[in-house]
């Protein structure tokens, strides 16, 4: 493989609730792309740590009950097909080998591009608390940063007509610009980073269109 080979990552997560620092993730899910071609996809289910606050409304957004992060030979644990929650601890170490397979921790110039919807403020600052939790200070060897947020350049793609769009929720937004989007799989992660790669290489197209339709901003014409 070739350093000149783009690296991308794709990463949406579910978490127990907003706040980084208190709650914690249920699942992350993605895939890795490595220039046009996705190598890999993966999609975990996990278990919170015992510290992590679980809050109810958050439940309710994913449609997890939380006897299923008991362990399995708990009485009380309830068992969904499809919905293994696993150790965050195994799922952290999995996670970093899939990374350790298309780039250095220990090279400067060999980075995954994190891409994501509400990445900046949301996902990756989930996946860098999760890194902590498990006694790792160095997430960011891993990763170019700042990450590529879909929300954000389609929010200046959608600029004049950001006031015929309800909100900019990730269905909101794949709906206005075309993607059919299936209401009972919204905020299952593995169908959340489908949406958003879909609006990632649709923004892609427009980026590089080189005509007259090409947003300003890729022309330098953003403070005109």
């Amino acid at each position: 493989m070739q350093k000149s080979d783009q690296k991308i990552i794709f990463i949406d997560v579910e978490t127990t609730g907003v706040n980084p620092e208190r709650n914690g993730l249920t699942q992350i899910s993605g895939c890795v792309q490595i220039g046009d071609e996705v190598k890999e996809s993966f999609d975990y289910f996990v278990r919170p740590f015992s510290h992590d606050e679980i809050e109810a409304e958050a439940l309710k957004v994913t449609g997890i009950d939380r006897r299923q992060f008991l362990l399995p030979d708990h009485p009380d644990h309830l068992a969904v097909d499809g919905q293994n929650f696993e150790d965050p601890k195994d799922i952290y170490v999995r996670m970093a080998v899939m990374l350790g397979k298309y780039v250095s921790q220990y090279d400067k110039t060999d980075k995954f591009q994190f891409v994501g919807y509400n990445a900046h403020s949301f996902d990756m600052p989930f996946m860098r608390r999760f890194w902590e939790k498990n006694g790792d200070r160095f997430f960011g060897s891993w990763f170019w940063y700042p990450c590529l947020d879909v929300m954000l350049v389609w929010a200046q793609i959608l600029q004049p007509v950001r006031a015929e769009l309800s909100n900019f929720k990730l269905a909101t937004v794949a709906r206005h610009c075309g993607i059919k989007v299936d209401d009972s799989r919204l905020h299952d992660s593995q169908y959340d980073i489908e949406l958003t790669r879909e609006l990632w290489l649709s923004a892609h197209k427009i980026i590089n269109q080189g005509n007259k339709e090409q947003p300003s901003w890729s022309q330098g014409e953003l403070f005109a």
